[in-house]
C-alpha cells in the first residue's frame, strides 16, 4: 500500500509540464508562468527540495485566496544610469525577481555595475536561480531576499529578522558556476516541522523555544538561532536593509507570514539583485580560471574523511543536478499527489514517475 512517505522519481520534464498546466488552470498568465515554473523546476533538480516544487502547491493557495496576482501591472523604474526598481504589483516573486535581475544585467553591461530592488512582490524562492542569470553572461550575481521574523534576536527572547538569504554566483572554467547561496540560520523550519513530525531529536545549538531558550526538542522549537550569534543576525539585518528599507516594504518583524497569515494577504516583499560586469575590472576568461584554480585548490585540500571530499559552496548541488538529470526529483508521495489533483494528468504528454 502506498504511504505518504513513499518518494517519487519525476522527470524534471513531467515537474515543467505539470506546473504549467496547473498555474494556467489557476488562472496565471503566460509569460508569468514560464518563470515560476522554471524557477521551482531548476531549484529541485539541485537538490534545493525547500524550495523547489513542493511549494506549487502553496503557490496556487496563494493565487486563489488573493495573495498572489496572477494578471500583474508589473513595472520598472530606472531612476539613475545604473540603479532601477521593479514594482512587482503583487505577483510571483520568481518572475518579477527574474525582470530584475535581467534588468540589472542590462544596466551593468553599460556601467560596469548595477542594482535592481523589487516592492510588492511575494516568496521568490531560491535566490541562486536569479543570480546564475548574471553568471550565465559572464557577471557575477548578487541576490537578497527578507523573510519571515524567525531569527532569535541575541540577548532578547522574540525573534525579529528573518533567516535571510545571501547569494553570490560567479563564472567558473569548465564547470557550472560558483555558487554560494545561504540563510543565516544552520537550518530552516520547514526541516525543524519535518524533524517534530519523524519525532527527531535537533543537535543543539539550532532552535529555541518560544521564550527564547534553546532546545534540542523540535516540537518545542519556535526560534531559529542564527550562525555566529550576532554575525548571523547582523548578517539578517543588512539583507532587511537592502530588501524592505530600500524598497520601502515593511522590515523586519513586520515582515509578513509565508504561513499563518491568511491567503488572502498580500507578502509585500522588497528583493534585491546586482550584477557586476567583470569585463570591467579584467578579462573575464582569466577571472573564470582564476576562480577554477581557487576552486581546485580547496578541494585539493587534506580530507578528515577520505570517503568525503573538500567541496566548495555549490559542489553539492551540481552532484545533485548529475544524478536528478538522470533519475528524476524525488518528490515525497503526498506531495505528488497533491500536485497531480491541480492537473489534468490524462493530458500529460511528459515521461511518467516512476
Amino acid at each position: 500500500m502506498k504511504t505518504d512517505n513513499e518518494i517519487k522519481f519525476i522527470p524534471a520534464d513531467t515537474l515543467r509540464e505539470m506546473g504549467k498546466k496547473a498555474l494556467s488552470a489557476a488562472g496565471v498568465r503566460e509569460d508569468i508562468i514560464e518563470p515560476v515554473v522554471e524557477g521551482l523546476v531548476w531549484t529541485s533538480v539541485r537538490g534545493i527540495d525547500s524550495h523547489g516544487i513542493r511549494l506549487l502547491p502553496h503557490y496556487i493557495a496563494g493565487v486563489k485566496g488573493g495573495r498572489i496576482n496572477p494578471d500583474p501591472n508589473m513595472n520598472f523604474i530606472q531612476s539613475a544610469p545604473a540603479i532601477g526598481l521593479v514594482d512587482a504589483d503583487h505577483t510571483f516573486g520568481h518572475a518579477a525577481g527574474m525582470k530584475a535581475m535581467k534588468h540589472a544585467i542590462e544596466l551593468a553591461g553599460e556601467s560596469g555595475i548595477a542594482a535592481v530592488g523589487v516592492k510588492n512582490s511575494s516568496h521568490c524562492g531560491a535566490m541562486s536561480w536569479f543570480a546564475h542569470e548574471a553568471a550565465y553572461k559572464g557577471m557575477i550575481g548578487l541576490a537578497f531576499s527578507h523573510a519571515t521574523a524567525r531569527v532569535k534576536s541575541p540577548g532578547s527572547n522574540r525573534s525579529f529578522f528573518g533567516n535571510n538569504p545571501v547569494c553570490l554566483v560567479a563564472p567558473m572554467q569548465g564547470e557550472e558556476p560558483f555558487c554560494f547561496d545561504a540563510a543565516t540560520t544552520s537550518i530552516t523550519f520547514n526541516a525543524v516541522k519535518a524533524a517534530a513530525a519523524a519525532g527527531e531529536e535537533l543537535p543543539p545549538g539550532l532552535v529555541a523555544d518560544a521564550q527564547g531558550y534553546e532546545t534540542t526538542d523540535p516540537a518545542r522549537a519556535e526560534q531559529l538561532l542564527p550562525i555566529g550569534d550576532y554575525k548571523g543576525f547582523g548578517l539578517s539585518m543588512m539583507v532587511d536593509i537592502l530588501c524592505a528599507l530600500l524598497t520601502g516594504m515593511p522590515a523586519g518583524n513586520k515582515v509578513s507570514k509565508m504561513f499563518g497569515d491568511p491567503m488572502s494577504k498580500k507578502r509585500e516583499l522588497g528583493h534585491f539583485f546586482c550584477a557586476i560586469n567583470i569585463a570591467s575590472f579584467l578579462d573575464p576568461h582569466l577571472f573564470a580560471a582564476r576562480l577554477k584554480q581557487t576552486a581546485e585548490a580547496v578541494r585539493a585540500e587534506p580530507a578528515l574523511d577520505p570517503s568525503k571530499p573538500v567541496m566548495v559552496p555549490g559542489d553539492p548541488e551540481k552532484k545533485a543536478w548529475k544524478e536528478r538529470t538522470r533519475k528524476g526529483v524525488p518528490v515525497p508521495g503526498r506531495v505528488w499527489e497533491e500536485i497531480i489533483g491541480l492537473v489534468d494528468v490524462t493530458n500529460l504528454t511528459g515521461t511518467q514517475a516512476k
